[in-house]
């Protein structure tokens, strides 16, 4: 997988100029006449991403099937920025990329030719025309020669793109074309026809579409095909494919051979029935473009003639869809050829990526017969490919399919998903775009890296010892250019300790972009200047020049950030030319253990503000998932699991003594024994539990989704203190592991300009084991102290289904702070149906508990519409 990062280049031609089109964003379209009398249509949408310019995003080529499927199906279907009813489709892929759709072979969709002697016969041929296609785009927009370029195709493309991608990489390094093609990926690909027809009997019998008797018609069929096919002729063995499909409509009384999960009719399957045997060929590729129903090939061809075509003001030798079965009779010949030797040739003699994906309801080409050919493939890899793990890969929560991977080749079985992938699963579709066709944002290194403005830098906080910030400017009001200076500054502090504020807190939380670099709807920096702070020394980018440097208590963690925030306020009011200190008014956010240090953060930066040494408005504290009174959090955990159902009777037995036994090693002030204590606590109940997800009872854990070379997004989720699950505690230092290091260590270093500095997280560990004697210490005493002796407002969140910092837990401390509360009232979000979102309980006018719905540890992430109404109602009211 290449990671490659395209900077804005200055070129001496200028490109074509985005135009509007059909439908929202910037287009360009036009026709590349591939060969005298044969002409190709093409289409491009520009990103819609903001960047500075289109050329920053990489390019990705899409190609339909068939053949004669015009890819405006995969445009209005799949994952154009319309639907096939002109809706806004979620998951566009224009999002993220500059997407050219080619109707291809000529004579498909928009395409066409002057005569029908010039369609294509062979794959080769088809591979040459799109080739001379490109060579024409890459003159009319010159600034994408070197963006990235994928090329993506699905079905019958699947066939053509490998060989496309072939010819493609031979002209580049003959000096015939400029472009930086990267990798290929084919869905649901018709590389192997035979072997897709062969595994057609079984998988209907084991999916209980067919009995016995209907298996052996479909298998006699099939193997009448294979028969002819291994004899040669392959117009016959296309013949005999199309009857095989005939007996399984016959069999199934009409099974979607798309996605065997969608509903069929059964008048129209007579309907049917009665086409296949008027006029097979015909019949096969009208349904070439269908996904559940005819009525919507006519919507689709009805909306490109009669509304699409005028749009662009296409030529009338151009009609939609006028010589699709054309194309698919001329190609009669070379249908059911197998092309394994180009995908072969492509791992053997390039350097691109072979990126191919499998739908596990598909029936056309069915996994079972994908498994077969692609584990035939002739490669130097093919052994370690077949010894290669198949790992889970797991989407906020939810199992989405499985990769397994070997050098340059890469395959995906999508679960939920039928033949058209991007429409069936975009979740993991997008997964797998963002791992082969990896988006970073690339701006002028002094602006930062992503979306806003962005100030970051280093604060030597004690002698060789560095603490890591990074200021994102609020975005709201673009049009006042100083608008941040009127916004709140809100400091955020990750737990652990070792945890990074500026890849977890970022990325995984609060930050402009998530983790995949999508933009985040509910990021805090639209409202909010927010300065994530890698502390202690040694988190994330911050880092010691010698381990015996690291903090060994809170008191030494808090006199570093004193020492930071001061030289931040020098520094921004430097680079500003505002008094931020004096000015904006500053909240400390923190999570977990970093609820522990931004209490006492809290509490000595007040101090200094009563001695006018510092000068800052420090108005509020929000402590989500707080580490305030470990041993309250752990003293409920046995109830807690039993209530739950993870733990009988005997299990919870197990645990309490446990749970006893660390708290006899506090009491007698032997923390380093009750910390071991802790971890084997930890054990016991992932032991006991099967190994339950600590940060959210509800979701898979490790064992569900196993992290092995590629993990889940929940193992990445929680990536950075996945020792709360080990069998043999804290974590070594490890190799690059998930998406997230790879991110912060690659672009993110290489954009901030901080390469030269000790690796993101690469001292996380040492931190964790520098401050084990304290990490199980109580702050409750500086709560009572915040409250009794300053004006700072107190709001702690609890997500209430979280173990570690649990619910029951989190009420013990509070409660026997307080004798006195008001009535616990649900609070609702404003705007979105008036779903109750958690409970809110005002001990004091300073002191507020939010129990926080369908949330764990990381209430931001779990539930951030309830977070983003906290933050409004204790930040807006000041």
């Amino acid at each position: 997988m290449k990671l490659s990062i395209v900077l804005a280049l200055a070129f001496a031609l200028v490109g074509a100029v985005p135009r509007e089109g059909f439908g929202p964003g910037m287009q360009d379209w036009g026709f590349a006449e591939v060969r005298p009398g044969a002409h190709m249509f093409w289409w491009l949408y520009y990103t819609t991403a903001d960047v500075a310019s289109h050329a920053d995003r990489p390019l990705v080529i899409w190609l339909q099937g068939g053949p004669g499927a015009s890819s405006m199906y995969g445009n209005f279907e799949e994952l154009g920025p319309q639907t096939l009813e002109l809706d806004e489709r979620n998951h566009t892929w224009v999002r993220d990329y500059n997407v050219l759709f080619i109707d291809n072979p000529v004579g498909t969709g928009f395409s066409y030719v002057e005569d029908l002697s010039l369609l294509t016969k062979t794959n080769g041929e088809i591979a040459d025309d799109l080739v001379e296609l490109m060579k024409q785009f890459y003159t009319l927009q010159p600034e994408f020669r070197d963006t990235p370029l994928h090329i993506y195709a699905e079905s019958y493309g699947g066939k053509m793109a490998p060989e496309f991608a072939y010819v493609l990489d031979k002209a580049i390094k003959n000096g015939e074309i400029e472009c930086n093609l990267q990798s290929v990926g084919i869905v649901a690909p018709w590389v192997s026809p035979i072997d897709s027809v062969l595994s057609w009997a079984e998988f209907l019998l084991n999916m209980g579409f067919v009995d016995t008797k209907g298996y052996n018609a479909i298998q006699a069929s099939a193997i009448e095909t294979e028969h002819v096919l291994n004899q040669g002729d392959w117009q016959q063995a296309t013949n005999l494919w199309g009857r095989t499909e005939n007996v399984i409509l016959r069999e199934t009384h009409g099974i979607d051979f798309y996605n065997v999960l969608f509903k069929q009719d059964f008048a129209e399957t007579r309907s049917q029935l009665e086409q296949f045997s008027r006029d097979m060929r015909s019949a096969i590729a009208s349904r070439a473009t269908r996904l559940a129903t005819e009525d919507r090939d006519q919507m689709l061809e009805d909306l490109m003639r009669f509304e699409v075509a005028p749009a662009l003001s296409l030529p009338a030798e151009s009609v939609y869809g006028a010589q699709s079965g054309s194309v698919f009779n001329t190609l009669a010949g070379d249908f059911m050829k197998p092309a394994i030797d180009v995908v072969e040739l492509l791992l053997n003699n390039t350097s691109l990526d072979v990126v191919i994906i499998t739908g596990q309801l598909d029936l056309i080409v069915a996994t079972p017969g994908n498994v077969q050919w692609i584990e035939k493939i002739q490669w130097s890899g093919r052994n370690d490919y077949l010894q290669s793990p198949r790992n889970a890969v797991g989407q906020h929560g939810v199992l989405e399919g499985y990769e397994k991977s070997y050098g340059k080749l890469a395959v995906y079985w999508a679960l939920r998903a039928g033949h058209m992938v991007p429409a069936d699963n975009p979740i993991l579709m997008d997964y797998i775009l963002q791992k082969h066709a990896p988006v970073f944002y690339v701006t002028d290194a002094s602006n930062g890296f992503g979306p806003g403005k962005q100030i970051w830098g280093y604060s030597e906080v004690r002698p060789k010892a560095f603490i890591f910030w990074w200021l994102y400017r609020a975005h709201a009001q673009p049009d006042v250019s100083d608008h941040y200076a009127e916004k709140p500054l809100i400091i955020w502090l990750q737990g652990g300790p070792g945890a990074s504020s500026s890849g977890y807190g970022n990325f995984e939380e609060i930050g402009p972009l998530d983790r995949m670099l999508k933009p985040r709807g509910n990021s805090w920096v639209k409202n909010y200047n927010v300065l994530f702070v890698d502390s202690p020394v040694g988190s994330g980018f911050s880092y010691a020049e010698d381990h015996s440097l690291l903090a060994r208590n809170s008191t030494t963690v808090v006199q570093d950030l004193l020492a930071f925030l001061k030289h931040f306020y020098r520094t921004i009011s430097e680079t500003t030319t505002h008094d931020w200190q004096r000015n904006v008014p500053l909240y400390i956010a923190s999570e977990s253990y970093g609820g522990r240090i931004a209490v006492e953060f809290a509490y000595a930066l007040s101090k200094e503000i009563r001695s006018n040494v510092m000068h800052c408005r420090l108005l509020g504290l929000f402590l989500g998932s707080a580490w305030l009174s470990p041993l309250d959090s752990i003293a409920v955990w046995p109830n807690y699991l039993y209530g739950l159902g993870y733990l009988d009777e005997s299990g919870r037995e197990r645990i309490e003594r446990r749970v006893v036994a660390v708290s006899e090693k506090m009491a007698e002030r032997r923390p380093g024994m009750a910390l071991d204590g802790w971890h084997g606590l930890q054990q016991a109940i992932v032991q006991e539990t099967g190994g339950i997800n600590c940060y959210n009872v509800l979701k898979p854990t490790t064992k569900e989704i196993p992290s092995q070379e590629n993990e889940s997004d929940e193992v990445l989720e929680y990536g950075e203190t996945l020792w709360w699950y080990s069998d043999t505690g804290p974590p070594q230092v490890v190799e690059l592991h998930n998406s997230l290091e790879r991110l912060m260590r690659g672009p993110v270093s290489h954009i901030l300009g901080i390469e030269d500095k000790p690796p993101w997280g690469s001292q996380r560990t040492a931190v964790f084991d520098a401050l084990s004697d304290d990490f199980l210490q109580s702050s409750t005493e500086t709560v009572e102290a915040l409250l009794n002796e300053t004006t700072i407002e107190l709001v702690l969140v609890s997500g209430q289904l979280d173990l570690i910092t649990c619910l029951p837990g989190t009420l013990a401390w509070i409660n026997r702070l307080f004798q006195k509360r008001t009535h616990r009232q649900p609070f609702t979000t404003v705007g979105v149906d008036d779903t109750i979102e958690g409970y809110r309980t005002a001990y004091t006018d300073r002191f507020t508990h939010y129990t926080i719905l369908r949330a764990g540890h990381m209430v931001p992430s779990d539930n951030p519409s309830a977070m983003t109404h906290i933050l409004r109602e204790h930040i807006a009211r000041i």
